[in-house]
């Protein structure tokens, strides 16, 4: 990960997702009784990233988290033994072109 002009690159997509989502998930009960579910959470840097108005751009020309705007990860539930993946949608993304 490297800093320049308010734009923060990343090498890979596993990079770029190991930055945005917490190494964890969570389960969430919903308030109208539904069913449970579980989810990723987003990690500090992340959000504090998103909040200081950071692009992102992973130096990949065919990065699928560019593709589909959204990062996937398999990550423990907090409180199981469970493991999960977990998709989140992500903001910022540039796209990347050879040369910058």
């Amino acid at each position: 990960m490297v800093t320049k002009d308010n734009i923060i690159y990343f090498e890979s997509d596993e990079e770029f997702e190991d930055f945005c989502l917490a190494p964890y998930g969570v389960i969430v009960y919903p308030e109208n009784g539904s069913s449970p579910y579980w989810t990723g959470v987003y990690s500090d840097l992340y959000k504090d990233a998103v909040k200081e108005g950071k692009k992102f751009i992973i130096k990949d020309e065919d990065s699928v988290v560019f593709k589909h705007k959204r990062v996937t990860k398999r990550v423990p539930i907090q409180g199981t033994r469970r493991e999960a993946s977990v998709q989140m949608p992500v903001q910022n993304l540039e796209q990347y072109f050879e040369g910058i």
